[in-house]
């Protein structure tokens, strides 16, 4: 059978790994993932989760849904950093044994876990993968894995020969270690409240114990029957039926939401940006009410134009100074509107009035840096292109909308202008196609977010 491995908007790994309810096996991936020798011992001796573990997951989710849903560049920074890191981990356990977190077999069986917990998300929802989509999605994890610089031989080449090795594992690798036990009772006392949920201890201790006493036993009762008897796991009559409820329940309320809600923030924005149907070839004439007309009375005024700049400045988090740079040069921009349509700078610019000038060709004319649309362009270059070299990283305009309502899907957006993949689009790429887009030449999606029209 020839299987797709074509990771990306429609294969197998996008549809599951970033889905909210994989949080529900998240804990028990972990569990598993810290069971391996090597594993257990790194994150005992390095990882500071046990005092920081919300930061501790939501990076560790962050990370994950990067190198799935991220760009090409994306993935290949984040899998560098994860492999840096590994290698720094490395030393004698309290038995005596030399471990390395960067060990071949170690991270094989990390990069599986993840795999074999969709896996057993599906299996506990009712809804398991068919043995057809079990092959797709495996294929492509591996072929991730080979990403992540793990070899052909490294990890088992079928779904089939992946569940020998994974009994294997369990059976034979796997072991009691001190990780696995505080993961799975000794945190109880420590965790506290989420990041926004500033709770009083007297509050937050009953309720983080029922929390936690929950996932601790839910993680227990779907272990591997193998590790959980070594582990000497008890459980409480009847979890297993509440856990598959509790997983179904889940699965159906789920199924009701369109779908990016059903997505972790990165992987929702990739999807998001992803199913956003290339626009037909633009047409200046509608550009006037499907964009400058903000406020949708059909008429233009300075409030609309003041609107957008507006815009800008917040999902740029713009201080002072540059928020003046904006304001001006959408002032200029007005200003041209108002020359070429024939309006006073007070008045309102109909779409008559607009129409017109572009068939006169008054209007856009030729793009000026300093003054009108084409002041605009470059104010927004500037801005973005921070160091002024010429190139855009994509690291630099992450940084720039860090505090932007809708950061991630602006950041999924900009991958429009990044043709090889490589994270950086050119400034003056960027510039022509804002200027393009102010004009109704183009349609770009990301200019459509800053001045909120999508």
């Amino acid at each position: 059978m020839t299987v797709d491995v074509a990771l990306g908007p429609g294969s197998s790994t996008w549809d599951h790994l970033g889905q909210w309810r994989f949080l529900l096996v998240m804990h028990r991936t972990l569990v598993l993932q810290s069971a391996h020798p090597a594993v257990g011992a790194a994150v005992a001796e390095y990882s500071v989760y046990n005092a920081r573990p919300w930061r501790r997951l939501l990076r560790t989710l962050e990370s994950l849904q990067t190198y799935v849903y991220g760009s090409a560049s994306e993935q290949r920074r984040e899998l560098a950093r994860l492999e840096r890191l590994h290698r720094r981990m490395h030393g004698t356990d309290r038995y005596g044994r030399s471990f390395d977190a960067g060990d071949t077999s170690a991270r094989a069986w990390v990069h599986l876990t993840l795999f074999e917990g969709v896996v057993t998300m599906r299996r506990l929802s009712g809804d398991p993968l068919s043995p057809e989509e079990t092959a797709r999605f495996y294929a492509e994890w591996r072929r991730l894995g080979r990403e992540f610089g793990l070899s052909a031989d490294d990890l088992p080449a079928t779904p089939e020969e992946f569940q020998t090795y994974f009994d294997h594992v369990v059976a034979e690798v796997l072991e009691d270690n001190s990780t696995v036990r505080d993961l799975l009772s000794g945190s109880i006392h420590r965790v506290p409240p989420p990041p926004g949920l500033p709770l009083p201890e007297p509050v937050w201790a009953p309720v983080r114990y029922a929390l936690v006493t929950a996932v601790v036993q839910a993680t227990a009762v779907t272990l591997p029957e193998a590790y959980r008897q070594r582990l000497r796991l008890t459980t409480f009559p009847g979890l297993g039926l509440l856990v598959d409820g509790l997983h179904l329940s889940v699965r159906l309320a789920t199924a009701l939401l369109p779908k990016p809600w059903r997505y972790l923030p990165i992987a929702a924005a990739s999807i998001r940006a992803a199913s956003v149907p290339k626009p037909p070839p633009a047409a200046p004439e509608s550009f006037f009410e499907t964009v400058l007309d903000q406020n949708g009375d059909g008429t233009l005024r300075w409030n609309d134009l003041l609107a957008m700049a507006r815009e800008i400045s917040t999902h740029l988090d713009l201080e002072e100074k540059d928020e003046d740079r904006v304001h001006d040069a959408f002032r200029s921009w007005w200003e041209q509107l108002c020359t070429t349509t024939g309006t006073p700078l007070d008045g309102t610019v109909t779409a008559a009035a607009y129409n017109a000038a572009l068939e006169d060709g008054r209007y856009p004319g030729p793009p000026d840096r300093e003054h009108g649309y084409g002041a605009v362009a470059a104010a927004v270059r500037g801005l973005v292109d921070r160091d002024g070299n010429g190139e855009v990283r994509q690291d630099e305009y992450a940084r720039l909308l860090a505090h932007s309502p809708r950061r991630h899907e602006l950041i999924a957006a900009m991958r429009e202008l990044d043709h090889d993949g490589d994270g950086t689009i050119h400034g003056d790429e960027l510039e022509q196609a804002v200027r393009e887009f102010l004009v109704g030449e183009r349609d770009f999606t990301a200019a459509r977010q800053l001045l909120g029209r999508i």
